[in-house]
């Protein structure tokens, strides 16, 4: 486990909690309090389990707060944020290496790591740090030029959803499973960051993304619908998407948007896409027919507008 910490982390633990809240100059509780919001379990008085970069990091913590920039609270939310971000993104990058080691014992796949640690974790720090900087400035420049209605910001919402998804993932083998989600997701990401939105959050079977504006929205959910349409050895999907203020926190979305496109997209049938009325008033020259009006839950008379693109 030393040569494991050394490999992974830079060198072996050697100060105990009570070494690193003394040298911080941070009292026990908000010391705590960060480390668990970061997403770290808690550890013990007296046992060496620290390094040096987390003394750093909890000293670079309690700068910011001495800035006067954010508060106790706002560093929290922060804190949790880039821990649960940074704890997908780490267990993504370890299912990559570890198709990398298949076949490998345990001590061969360690060698095979340490061999090239020295080259590999510096790059991909750097493109973590690369790829953070350039999604921040985007989601200023988003923030800069959305409207907003009541403090909240007014964003277009789709949801696209895999048809008989659980069904046919008890046919299909691991290989297959993989597969099909990798290419929906990284298709539908593509489509929605070509229109200048962003993918909110996968759901197995989901893709939950937000746009400016409710054509970009609409497009991307026709889209994907077409494409999947057009390709048989992809499922069918079905979407939804509605348009309004939305509360956005820890990069999530919530509000009546949201649900509105979850509803809209359990009411499609295979291959199409329904909209509310208020993107369906913004979709000139599309094939927009409003369907019968319906009770869905939390919705006791909801009007679905079907889109089509035109013949």
């Amino acid at each position: 486990m030393d040569d494991l910490d050394n490999l992974l982390l830079g060198s072996s633990p050697s100060l105990t909690r009570e070494d690193v809240e003394s040298r911080a100059g941070v009292d026990g509780e908000q010391a705590a309090a960060i480390w668990a919001a970061m997403g770290f379990a808690e550890v013990p008085y007296g046992t060496t389990a620290f390094t040096e970069a987390d003394l750093q990091a909890l000293q670079t913590a309690t700068e910011l707060l001495a800035l006067g920039v954010i508060d106790a609270d706002t560093l929290l939310v922060l804190a949790r944020a880039m821990g649960q971000g940074l704890a997908k993104l780490a267990e993504a990058q370890l299912d990559v290496f570890r198709g990398l080691s298949g076949g490998m014992t345990v001590d061969e796949a360690f060698l095979a790591a340490a061999a090239n640690a020295g080259d590999v974790l510096p790059r991909l720090e750097q493109l973590v740090l690369f790829v953070w900087r350039r999604q921040f400035a985007a989601a200023v420049q988003r923030s800069f030029v959305t409207a907003r209605e009541d403090g909240m910001p007014v964003l277009s919402v789709g949801f696209v959803d895999l048809v008989n998804f659980t069904r046919s993932s008890r046919e299909w083998t691991s290989a297959q499973l993989e597969q099909t989600l990798e290419r929906f997701e990284r298709d539908t990401a593509l489509r929605v960051t070509a229109v200048g939105g962003r993918v909110v959050k996968t759901l197995g079977d989901g893709v939950l993304y937000a746009t400016g504006d409710p054509r970009t929205a609409a497009d991307v959910a026709l889209q994907t619908v077409a494409a999947h349409a057009a390709d048989r050895s992809l499922p069918s999907v079905r979407a939804g998407v509605a348009s309004g203020p939305v509360l956005v926190r820890l990069g999530d979305v919530f509000g009546e948007p949201v649900n509105l496109a979850s509803r809209l997209a359990d009411e499609a049938r295979p291959d199409t896409v329904l909209v509310d009325r208020v993107v369906a008033d913004q979709l000139e020259g599309l094939d927009v027919r409003p369907l019968h009006r319906r009770s869905v839950r939390g919705y006791r008379s909801l009007v679905p507008y079907l889109v089509r693109l035109p013949d």
